[in-house]
């Protein structure tokens, strides 16, 4: 890997990394379809899953009540764990192409959706129930091990299943960072063999970009009360979209 494309890599968890700190959403998503339009989609899971597992650790350790957390969503964590293992599984059998184009079109799709939602005040729910909540925990955790994109249905379910809550962002929040954390923890399982016996530049390089990503989160929370977070929503999800129809556009042409 030339330096030019190190420091590429660099300056998107930065990015990412802040604009995460900031909105709450970003490290994951921003990156992976960043990197995915230069680089294979087994590449871009073993150059984010350490990143991601710890600002996602970090956000959603912050403030404590960890064990209820645990308790009240761990089917929800189990089942993302067990799809995200299998997800991880199938970076090895589908064509890096397939992949990215089934990100390009989760990622256009949950952007339009949060513009939907911000413009009529009207989101996009899935029942809050035990069917739904088995399904959603497989299918996001599929998505998330194989493309990173575990945002979507999560968020559909999290949106009803916390809407009684005196504090339903927050709890939503939570619990999709502890979604996030076990699918990264998956998806270490299923890729570690492949990224131990990587260069090791390349292993350099995961714990650089693990320590810059969880370093730059701390700045968006510094700034998350002194700037417009709507304002950094709307640029994250802008953001999103360029990078969902670059990847989309990549493949197809």
């Amino acid at each position: 890997m030339d330096i030019t494309t190190v420091f590429i890599i660099i300056a998107i968890f930065v990015v990412s990394s802040v604009f995460h700190g900031m909105t709450g959403i970003g490290v994951t998503l921003i990156a992976t379809t960043a990197l995915a339009s230069f680089l294979p989609m087994r590449e871009v899971l073993m150059l984010t899953v350490l990143p991601c597992l710890f600002v996602n650790l970090v956000v959603f350790l912050d403030g404590g009540k960890v064990g209820y957390y645990f308790k009240k969503y761990g089917l929800l964590a189990l089942l993302s764990f067990i799809g995200s293992w299998f997800g991880a599984k199938l970076v090895y059998i589908i064509p890096s192409d397939v992949l990215i184009l089934v990100l390009g079109i989760l990622i256009v799709g949950y952007v339009a959706m949060q513009f939907i939602a911000m413009r009529t005040g009207r989101n996009f729910t899935l029942p809050n129930n035990q069917p739904t909540l088995i399904v959603v925990g497989l299918l996001a955790g599929i998505l998330g091990g194989a493309t990173n994109a575990m945002s979507p249905l999560l968020v559909m379910y999290l949106l009803s299943a916390t809407s009684h809550l005196a504090d339903p962002k927050m709890e939503m929040i939570k619990s999709s960072n502890l979604c996030y954390v076990v699918g990264k923890i998956a998806q270490i399982f299923v890729l570690a063999p492949a990224m131990l016996i990587k260069p090791t530049q390349d292993l350099l390089l995961y714990g650089a970009i693990s320590i810059i990503s969880v370093l730059t989160l701390s700045v968006g929370f510094y700034f998350r009360h002194k700037i417009s977070v709507a304002v950094f929503k709307k640029m994250t999800l802008g953001i999103l979209l360029v990078l969902g129809l670059k990847a989309l556009w990549t493949v197809i042409v």
